[in-house]
This record gives C-alpha cells, structure tokens and sequence, in this order.
C-alpha cells in the first residue's frame, strides 16, 4: 500500500531523524540525487546535455548533487541558479561547489533567460519542492515557462516546481514533468489534480530514513495487490445467503438504466442476493435486464412516495446492506419513503437523488453509512463552492465525515474517502468512465462488499478501486469514447 505524507510532516520527521540518529544530510541529499540521475537515464542517452534548473534551498541542492554525478557518468550539463553557489547554505552550498569544482557549466538567472541549448537532451527540474507557498515569478517563472515551452522530457526532484505539495493546487504556474522522483512517501499534492496531471510518472525513492522514524498518518492509497487481503474470505461451501441480501432502492419512470445498473454491479461485487425496490414502471425493465436480481414494486407512481415507506421497511428486514438513490427523482415523497431506511442501523450506500435529499431534508447518518457525492452534491451536502471543494477535496472529504458521522467517498479523477480521521485516495480510473450510470455502478459495487461483511471505509475503497480498474479495462478494449456504464459493470472482477 502507498501512503501519502504531508510536506509539513515530511520536514518534522526528517529533522528528528537527523537529530535522533546523527545520521548526515548531506548523505540524504545525495541518495536523492542518485535516485534523480537513475530516473534521468531513462530519458537521456548516456553522455547526452540535460539542463538543471537549480533553486536556492535544498531542492537545489538535489539538483546540483544530480548534476555533478550526471556528469560523473559522462555526461554533460548545464545548470541554471536562482542564486549564486556562494550564497546557497547548508548542504545546498557544499552541492553547488562541488559542482562548481567539477566544472559545470553554471548560470545565474538574474534578469534575461539564455536560450535552451539546441542539442539538450532533458531537464531536471529543482527549482522548488514540496515547501513552496506562494506563486512562482521573475526569472523562475520565466524559466519554467521556458522548459514547458522546449517540449523536452522533464525530470522533476521531489515535485514539479510550482505544484503544492499538500494540495495538488497550481501556484501561479507549474512545470509538466515526465517523472517525478518523490522522497520516501509520495505527497499529497502528487496524488491531487492537478498535481497529479503534472507529476507524470511517480517514482517513489527511498533515501535512506530508518521506517521507524516514519510515523505520520498520510493518506493511504491501495495497490492492487492490497485488494485480496482486505476482501472477505470467501469459503468454498458457501451458499447465497453466506455473501449476503442487498436491498437496491432505485429507480423512477425515465431512471430504470440505474436502478438496473445498481442492482446489476452489486451482484457482480459477490453478493448473494440482490432485491431491487422500485416504482412500477421500473419493474418491467428490472426484471428483463437483471434476470439474476429480484425485483419489487413498491409503488404505482412514477416515482417512491410516502405510502411505500412501510414496504420499504418490511423488504429491508433481514438484509445485510442498503443501496439507496440512484434514479428515484427529488420529489418530497421520495424522501419520505427512503427517510426511515436512511435513519436504520444497516450498512448502506446512499447515492444520487438521495444525497440531494438528505442535503435538503436530512442530518447525520452514523458509521454505518457510506456517501458517494460527486462535487455537485458535496457542495450541496456542506453548503461549500464546488471551486473549494476542488481545491482541498481531502478536507471536504474529512470535515462530512466527521460532520455526519459517516464513510464519505468523494467522486473524481482522484476519489478521496474519508471516515473519522482516515483518509485513503483511490487512483484508478481513466476519462472512460465520464458517463452517465458509473456512479450507479460503484454504489452497487459497495454494496455489494458491505453486504459481504465488509466495514464501510474498506468496502468503499475497495471498490472504487475496482470500479476504476474496470473503468480501465472497458476503455482498453472499446476506446475511451465508446464506453458505458454498463461496459463498466461488465468489466468488474474481483478477487
């Protein structure tokens, strides 16, 4: 499993290991810049020119340690400086004398930007890491819009200049890396859009930090090797009631495809028995296109209202969880007949139409519970712009769950879920899934690993994982633009 770290931790048990243990930081910055130089082979032929771009601070002092084992290795290179090596402190000084003494090519960027050498093989990018706070400018800024502008390959130290390493937010303008070389744990802001989009390929390297130094709670971020050991067993003499009941309540005329959707990916996430609960007009369709599904009317309108509450009730007796909201509309009704599943003790995943319902008539919900709001419905669910959702969705995450005492899985291209004081992210997915019903999918998904005996904040992380791995391969054999929701739900494996 990858875990995350902030860059304010990152500093603090850095610091204490040096402290603790005596051990040099000059030799950690030169682990770093090993770990930069064996990234940059990749990119550039042996004894090839690669530009270093070289802040003040200790990300420069990465930087010009890469650059003199670069040329340690036949190489050529060309280093430009905010600041000159006589005014670089610390482990950063010593680096860029060293480099001076090998005799790089050096260039202070005072004002005007020399031009990009013409037989440049890449650039390595250490201007500035994780700790940067305000927006790049002057001849930094001029530099880094130099290097997007070279369409060179970029290797970044630590993080693309310019990218929060908490966030993922862009300060002012940032630097397109191929590959960013991150530093014992990867950052928040590497996992964060955009700092995802601009990290390129993450290469985690160690620098030499005993673990045991290492107890910051970051951001977890499962591998799909972590899947099976977090899925329930599943014993060979098993029968359908062993993996559980889930009750899909979905569905409304016009909003048959989710509640089809829904009760369709439950079923492929394990469960046993999956029952939808639906309006009238719903069921014919339930019934023809999830023949392995049982389905029931609850009503004779075109959406749930209050006379179905009490059916509502006597089908979700005996079940393991609750899939709740996609398609049902957003009459008063509605919430009158869901209302009471809501405020029940069992494990469930309330989505779609119901959030927007709970935003509007409901309170909090209990642990039992997992939310899957996109940021539309979390803006609506916390009262927040969906602007500053986007900038901190880790923090949004954070703050519902804790609010409404609930999981809350926050829809996008990197899924944030959250409950108590954990955070996991989920990577997996591609542009593919951009389509109407993948939600649904995914809410049946978690119900599914719920109904199996999952606690909420596996299940939900669990299966964003797969349903972004499914994503993935829906994408793989029709193309991003061909896929559909039920392409996903037909894609999802498990195991």
């Amino acid at each position: 499993m990858l875990h995350t770290i902030s860059p304010e931790d990152m500093r603090e048990m850095e610091r204490a290991f040096l402290d603790g243990t005596g051990y040099p930081s000059l030799l950690l910055m030169e682990h770093a810049a090993q770990a930069v130089v064996d990234e940059l082979s990749r990119l550039a032929p042996q004894g090839s020119r690669v530009l270093f771009l070289c802040g003040g601070g200790n990300n420069g002092g990465d930087g010009c340690a890469a650059a003199r084992l670069w040329m340690q290795r036949g190489g050529r290179a060309d280093v430009w400086l905010l600041r000159s090596p006589s005014q670089m402190r610390g482990d950063a000084g010593i680096n860029a004398a060293l480099l001076s003494v090998c005799g790089a090519s050096m260039q202070v960027l005072y004002s005007a930007l020399p031009p990009i050498p013409a037989d440049t093989a890449a650039v390595v990018d250490a201007l500035y890491g994780t700790g940067l706070s305000r927006a790049i400018e002057g001849a930094a800024l001029a530099a880094v819009q130099a290097v997007n502008a070279s369409g060179l390959p970029v290797v970044a130290v630590d993080i693309p200049s310019g990218v929060d390493g908490a966030t993922g937010q862009v300060l002012g303008e940032a630097v397109r890396a191929d590959v960013t070389v991150a530093f014992h744990r990867a950052k928040h802001g590497h996992l964060l859009y955009p700092g995802r989009a601009l990290s390129g390929r993450l290469v985690v390297a160690d620098i030499g930090i005993l673990p045991e130094w290492d107890g910051a709670q970051g951001y977890d971020v499962l591998q799909d090797e972590d899947v099976a050991a977090i899925l329930p067993a599943r014993p060979e003499d098993g029968h359908k009631g062993t993996f559980g009941h889930v009750l899909v309540v979905a569905g409304s005329e016009g909003m048959a495809g989710a509640a089809c959707l829904c009760a369709q990916s439950a079923l492929r996430a394990g469960a046993g028995l999956v029952t939808a609960a639906c309006p009238q007009p719903v069921l014919p369709a339930l019934q023809h296109t999830v023949p392995c599904a049982m389905a029931r009317a609850v009503c004779d309108g075109t959406q749930l209202n209050e006379y179905a509450a009490p059916a509502l009730e006597r089908l979700a007796h005996g079940k393991r969880a609750l899939a709740v909201g996609p398609g049902l509309g957003m009459g008063e009704g509605v919430w009158q007949a869901i209302a009471p599943l809501i405020a029940s003790d069992l494990p469930k995943v309330v989505d779609a139409d119901a959030l927007n319902l709970l935003a509007k008539y409901g309170g909090p919900v209990g642990c039992h519970t997992v939310l899957t709001p996109h940021p539309g419905e979390m803006a609506r669910l916390t009262g927040l712009p969906v602007e500053e959702i986007l900038a901190a969705p880790a923090d949004a995450a954070l703050q519902l769950a804790q609010d409404m005492g609930c999981c809350v899985l926050l829809k996008g291209a990197t899924t944030v879920i959250a409950q108590g004081e954990d955070v996991a992210l989920n990577v997996t997915g591609c542009s593919a899934m951009a389509t109407g019903g993948s939600g649904d999918v995914l809410t049946g998904v978690i119900a599914g690993l719920m109904a199996q005996g999952m606690p909420p904040m596996d299940a939900a992380r669990v299966g964003a994982h797969v349903h972004g791995r499914a994503g993935e391969a829906a994408a793989a054999r029709l193309g991003a633009r061909a896929v559909t929701a039920m392409d996903i739900s037909a894609a999802l494996r498990i195991e």
